[in-house]
C-alpha cells in the first residue's frame, strides 16, 4: 500500500522518525511504502490529509488550535523542543528602548502574530520595560530564518532551538533565543502527526502500524545518534558537515517514543491561549482531533 506523509517544511533531521523507517525497510516489510511530501505552503499537509488526498502529516500542535480543521484526527507526538523568537541583541535592547523591531515569519498573520507579540510583551516585562504591541513589525519571509536575520531583520519568529538556535551558537551571532517557556507560555514547538476521521476509519491497521514504526524511529535515533546521522545523509543525500552534526546531536535526545494519541499532552497549551483570546478551536473541536 502506497502512503504519502506531507511534511510541514523542509525536509531536517526534526524527521527523522519518519526517515528510520523508510531507509531501514521497516514500511516495506509491513507491506507499505511511505513517501515523504515537502509542501508548498505550510499548511497544504493538513488540508490534503483532511481532504483525504494523502494519508498522513505532520506539524506544529499550535495548528490544531489556530484555525478549526474538521476531520483531523491527532496521533501523537514525536519530536519536541523549545521554541520562541530569535532575536538580534542589538534589536532587543532597542526594542527595550521603546522602538520597533521587525521580524521574519514564515506563516504571519493572524493568532502566529499574536503569540509572537505576546512573547516580546512578556520578555520586555521581565526586563522591567513598557511595551507596546506597534513596536513589532512582523512579515512572511519564509523559514530561513538565519539568512533573514543576515539580510538585516532584527529577528525571527518560529525558530526552534535544536536547529536555528545551534545554527545562532555556531556562528557566533549575538542574540537572544527567547524560548515560550522563559515567559510563561505552554510549549508549542513539536511535531504531531496527524492523519483524517475517514482514513482512521478505514484502515486502523495501517494507522497503528506507522505510528508504531515512527516510535520505533524515534527510539533509534534516541539510541544511536550516529546511526540516526548515517540514515539522514544516506536519505537526504547530502554531505556531512559540522553544522549538521551539531543539529542531529542536539534532535536525537528530543524525539518522542513511543509515539501515542495523548489529548493532555496539548491541552494546556490550548487552555492558555483560550484564556488569552488567541484560540480558534473550542473544547469541542480540540476534543474530536482525539477522539
Amino acid at each position: 500500500m502506497k502512503l504519502q506523509l506531507s511534511l510541514e517544511w523542509f525536509l531536517n533531521p526534526d524527521h527523522l522518525p519518519l526517515i528510520a523507517g523508510i531507509q531501514l525497510g521497516w514500511y516495506r516489510e509491513a507491506g507499505l511504502e511511505l513517501e515523504l511530501q515537502v509542501p508548498d505552503d505550510h499548511y497544504d499537509g493538513l488540508a490534503a490529509t483532511v481532504s483525504g488526498e494523502i494519508a498522513f502529516a505532520c506539524n506544529e500542535p499550535l495548528h490544531m488550535i489556530d484555525a478549526d480543521r474538521p476531520g483531523l484526527k491527532a496521533l501523537g507526538c514525536f519530536f519536541e523542543t523549545d521554541g520562541g523568537i530569535l532575536l538580534q541583541r542589538a534589536a532587543g535592547a532597542r526594542l527595550l528602548a521603546g522602538d520597533a523591531v521587525r521580524l521574519a515569519s514564515p506563516v504571519a498573520g493572524g493568532v502566529t502574530d499574536a503569540i509572537a507579540v505576546e512573547i516580546l510583551s512578556r520578555w520586555c516585562t521581565q526586563q522591567g520595560a513598557a511595551f507596546d504591541p506597534a513596536q513589532v513589525v512582523i512579515e512572511s519571509a519564509g523559514f530561513e530564518h538565519l539568512a533573514n536575520l543576515r539580510a538585516g531583520f532584527d529577528g525571527a519568529w518560529l525558530c526552534f532551538a535544536n536547529f536555528e538556535g545551534v545554527e545562532a551558537r555556531l556562528d557566533g551571532m549575538d542574540a537572544h533565543f527567547i524560548a515560550t517557556h522563559e515567559v510563561g507560555l505552554h510549549n508549542f514547538s513539536a511535531l504531531e502527526l496527524f492523519t483524517s476521521q475517514a482514513f482512521l476509519v478505514e484502515h486502523p491497521d495501517v494507522v497503528d502500524t506507522v505510528t508504531r514504526l515512527i516510535g520505533q524511529g524515534a527510539q533509534l535515533c534516541r539510541d544511536d545518534p550516529e546511526q540516526a546521522a548515517a540514515l539522514w545523509y544516506a536519505y537526504s543525500g547530502t554531505t556531512p558537515a559540522p553544522l549538521m552534526d551539531a543539529i542531529i546531536a542536539d534532535t536525537c535526545p528530543r524525539l518522542v517514543a513511543p509515539v501515542r494519541r495523548d489529548a493532555a499532552r496539548w491541552h494546556g497549551m490550548w487552555a492558555q491561549f483560550d484564556h488569552l483570546g488567541l484560540r480558534q478551536v473550542d473544547a469541542a473541536g480540540y476534543a474530536a482531533l482525539y477522539t
